[in-house]
C-alpha cells in the first residue's frame, strides 16, 4: 500500500464494537472512506492479520500503527513481527501496561528493560516500537518525577517511541504542547483526542469541540515533525454516534489545515 499523503488517521478502537467480523469491519471501513479517511490504526481488532489487510487493500486505507499488549511484545515477539510484516506496518504501541508496571517499582523497572530489549528486537525488523500513555502514568514515583518522565528519561532515545495521547496528558495535568516538544523525535504517531466538561464530569469529545488548545498542539507537531495524527475517542461523546464523531473530528482538523 502506498503511503497517503494525508496526516490523519483514525483509530479503530473506537469502532471497535462494529469490527468484530470480517462483514462488519467491512462496512465500518465503508463508512471511513465516505468519510474521507486514507489510514487507520488497527487496534482491539479480533480478526486475523491477513483479514484485516485484505479489507484495508479493498478500501485502499494505509495501516499506519497498531496496538498490542506487553504479552505480545514481551513473549511473542515473532508473532508481532509477522502480524506487523503482513499488515506493512512499522510502528506499534503497547495500548497501555498492567497497572501493577506502574505502582510497583520493579515491575516499572521491567517494564523499562522490556522496552530497551524489545525494541532493539523490533528495529532489526523495521519496526518501530511505542508506548500509548494514560493519565495513570503522571503518577509520581519518584520525588518530583512522573512515571512517564522516568519511562522515557531510562528508555532509549533512538529506539523507544512514544504514542502521546494529548487527552490523558491533560487529565494527568500535564501539557501536551510541552510534552510533545518535550519527546521531540520520540513521536513518529500522536492520539488526538479532546477533552470537555459536562455536569461536572470529564468527557472525551470530538477535536475541535473541547477545551484542548488546537493550534498550540498542532504547531507543536509542525515543529517536531510528527508524521500521523490518530483520532481516537474512546466512548461517544452522549447522544452522538460514534461514525459521525468521527466525521466531525475529521472536518475540524481539515478546518484547522491539517492535510
Amino acid at each position: 500500500m502506498n503511503l497517503p499523503d494525508s496526516q490523519i488517521a483514525v483509530t479503530l478502537f473506537n469502532l471497535r464494537e462494529y469490527c468484530q467480523n470480517e462483514s462488519d469491519l467491512d462496512c465500518t471501513l465503508d463508512k471511513l472512506c465516505e468519510i474521507g479517511y486514507n489510514a487507520v490504526q488497527v487496534s482491539a481488532i479480533p480478526l486475523e492479520p491477513a483479514v484485516i489487510k485484505k479489507q484495508l487493500d479493498k478500501h485502499g486505507l494505509f495501516c499506519c500503527a497498531t496496538h498490542d499488549g506487553l504479552a505480545m511484545i514481551k513473549d511473542d515477539t515473532k508473532k508481532l513481527i509477522d502480524k506487523m510484516h503482513t499488515l506493512e506496518c512499522d510502528f506499534v504501541a503497547l495500548g497501555a501496561p498492567p497497572m501493577e508496571y506502574i505502582k510497583e517499582k520493579e515491575k516499572f523497572d521491567e517494564l523499562v528493560a522490556i522496552f530497551n530489549e524489545k525494541s532493539l528486537e523490533l528495529q532489526a525488523e523495521g519496526i518501530k516500537l511505542g508506548y500509548h500513555n494514560h493519565h495513570f502514568e503522571f503518577t509520581h514515583i519518584e520525588p518530583h518525577k512522573t512515571a512517564l518522565e522516568l519511562f522515557y528519561e531510562r528508555t532509549d532515545a533512538k529506539r523507544v517511541f512514544s504514542e502521546l495521547d494529548v487527552h490523558w496528558v491533560q487529565r494527568g495535568g500535564a501539557n501536551p504542547e510541552t510534552w510533545i516538544r518535550k519527546l521531540n523525535g520520540r513521536i513518529s504517531v500522536i492520539h488526538f483526542k479532546d477533552f470537555a466538561v459536562i455536569d461536572m464530569n470529564p468527557v472525551f469529545c470530538e477535536i475541535g469541540e473541547g477545551n484542548l488548545e488546537w493550534d498550540k498542539i498542532l504547531q507543536a507537531c509542525r515543529d517536531t515533525n510528527v508524521r500521523w495524527y490518530s483520532i481516537e475517542q474512546d466512548t461517544p461523546f452522549p447522544g452522538r454516534d460514534i461514525f459521525e464523531s468521527m466525521k466531525i473530528s475529521f472536518n475540524n482538523l481539515k478546518a484547522m489545515g491539517v492535510k
